[in-house]
């Protein structure tokens, strides 16, 4: 059984370094031409299910996939990215200052600190654990259409690692990355963050 991570094709909060946590921003012009070239790749990769945030950009994203395979999309609110609270939509780089700041104050790990309003990261390790469970109970291959910072949390959580390290991952705007479970159990991964289909 495999599982494919797809993050969502590019919006224009992407374009402009805006936080969109749970705004339902939708794909700007390349967005929709990074979903075709996804599903060009991924409909040559035997998937039989189709799991989506419930945000627009990813729906939007998936929609190529789902249209070429006839496979009904599943949709769940539990693979949101993080609400960032009264910082959503805010620029990156005000994002990251509040977190380094806070993080001095509160004498918190970057991944334990809440925006008022929002989630952190280890809420969202947390929300995530319905998901994961039912992979580890699916025995078909799956495409998984979310964000950057929950595909993060889900492939560390698939790979046994911890919620430190969710944060080291980067992924561009339509990456796919590609897991295999092993008899054990365990997640492999075969592919991280592969944009070759882009270009």
């Amino acid at each position: 059984m495999r599982v494919f991570l797809v993050r969502h094709g590019q919006t224009e909060w992407n374009v402009a370094g805006r936080a969109q946590g749970h705004s339902d921003v939708g794909l700007d012009e390349t967005g929709y031409a990074q979903a075709e070239k996804v599903a060009g790749v991924l409909e040559e990769e035997g998937i039989n299910k189709i799991f989506s945030s419930d945000l627009q950009r990813c729906i939007e994203t998936a929609d190529p996939l789902v249209n070429r395979l006839g496979i009904d999309l599943q949709t769940y609110s539990d693979l949101r990215e993080r609400t960032f609270g009264e910082l959503e939509g805010s620029h990156y780089t005000e994002i990251r200052a509040y977190f380094s700041a806070e993080s001095r104050v509160q004498g918190l790990e970057p991944f334990e600190i809440r925006p008022e309003g929002g989630e952190s990261l280890k809420d969202v390790w947390k929300r995530l654990g319905k998901i994961h469970r039912t992979l580890e109970r699916e025995s078909r291959n799956v495409a998984l259409f979310t964000h950057g910072g929950t595909c993060g949390l889900l492939l560390a959580r698939l790979i046994r690692s911890q919620v430190a390290t969710a944060s080291s991952f980067r992924f561009e705007n339509g990456a796919i990355t590609e897991l295999r479970r092993r008899p054990d159990g365990i997640f492999q991964l075969i592919r991280f963050a592969d944009t070759s289909h882009l270009r």
